[in-house]
């Protein structure tokens, strides 16, 4: 499953004290248009390559030429399998932050996160004494700018959303620090992890290890 980042948190009972159970999940109306626009970029580039590699392969004149060059069938190749990861790839990130939603659950000392899309279901669990403590993130996007509480792991993999919000101040991250056992550390232990979510500064989601 691909890493996302979610924008809604909501935890169980309203308050953070363990056992803590949290749902995470996206904006479904506010990404729908941008899902659709490139649904349609990808089928005017796509589509047009498609049939022109049918057409290439119907055409006993176009195989033999292909036959008698290889290396421009190998090139044609190339080109058209870039051109689909190129569109495609982002369009399924798109899709998966739609149909994606996370629950995470906190308690005996360990940390249990189940990812879960109309398709499948998988589950990683990490204790939590293997986590370096809470960083507070600042995230920008079209939307504006909230703050993220996140649960910092070695692995980044394994970071966790605790909280998001538009304004989170040093209160909420002290008692969450006191209710996990874990200590407030620098949003720079991320970047050094290679970014809040696993990929860049800019992304916050876990790959799942255990399905």
């Amino acid at each position: 499953m691909q890493r996302q980042t979610y924008e809604f948190v909501e935890v169980s009972d309203g308050r953070y004290d363990l056992p803590i159970t949290l749902k995470q999940s996206n904006r479904k109306l506010a990404r729908l248009p941008g899902l659709l626009l490139m649904t349609a970029l990808a089928g005017l580039i796509v589509v047009p390559q498609i049939a022109l590699a049918a057409y290439a392969l119907a055409s006993a004149d176009v195989r033999a030429t292909l036959v008698d060059h290889p290396m421009a069938a190998v090139e044609l190749a190339i080109a058209l399998a870039f051109w689909v990861c190129l569109v495609c790839w982002p369009l399924r990130g798109m899709l998966m932050a739609l149909i994606c939603y996370r629950q995470v659950d906190i308690r005996d000392g360990e940390v249990k996160v189940i990812d879960e899309t109309p398709f499948s279901t998988s589950t990683w669990r990490a204790p939590i004494t293997t986590y370096e403590g809470i960083a507070l993130h600042l995230r920008s996007s079209l939307s504006g700018v909230r703050h993220e509480a996140i649960l910092v792991h070695p692995s980044r993999a394994r970071n966790v959303i605790l909280m998001v919000a538009e304004q989170i101040g040093e209160r909420e991250i002290r008692e969450l620090c006191r209710v996990l056992g874990v200590p407030h550390i620098s949003a720079d232990r991320l970047y050094e992890f290679g970014g809040p979510s696993g990929g860049h500064k800019a992304t916050n989601n876990l790959a799942p290890v255990a399905a």
